[in-house]
């Protein structure tokens, strides 16, 4: 599948791996794998994990700032059990998301876009502009899957 290719130079587990977001402004990404404890099911707290890979600084990987957090890409959960979970992410609180539980220690994220379930694949961020608290995103584009028919899709989101 082309758009959940993982990189090769770096040690991400495909195991927990759901989605990551890549921007115009520059090739560094931020991943998004699932935390499941050793019986297999989500940690109730933190059930999702989110971290930078800075291709700018060698490939580093790094947490997210508290800024990042809380106002660009952190997320906010709605519901929390063991195999399930919905979320939004605190820019953008018109989509919602699904965490859920496929098999044994295998999850997947879903979105419901322009009447279409998607299975996330990763997202990018067109920025043309602005300033650090105010960057003038003009598209925001969704890579995933449509669970229906089964070929991948890219839903375009305008701000």
């Amino acid at each position: 599948m082309i758009f959940n290719t993982i990189d090769s130079d770096i040690s991400i587990n495909p195991i927990s791996f759901l989605f990551k977001i890549e921007r115009s402004k520059d090739n560094n990404q931020i991943f998004y794998d699932v935390n499941i404890n050793d019986s297999g099911v989500l940690d109730d707290k933190t059930p999702i994990n989110v971290y930078w890979k800075r291709n700018t600084e060698g490939g580093a990987m790094k947490p997210l700032t508290w800024i990042q957090q809380k106002y660009a890409y952190g997320l906010k959960f709605i519901n929390i059990n063991e195999d399930y979970a919905t979320f939004k992410f605190v820019s953008y609180k018109k989509l919602f998301f699904t965490l859920k539980k496929i098999k044994d220690n295998h999850f997947e994220v879903y979105t419901k876009c322009n009447s279409q379930i998607l299975k996330m694949n990763r997202i990018f961020i067109k920025i043309e502009g602005g300033a650090f608290w105010f960057p003038n995103i003009t598209a925001v584009k969704i890579y995933a899957r449509n669970m229906k028919t089964g070929k991948d899709v890219v839903e375009i989101i305008t701000p």
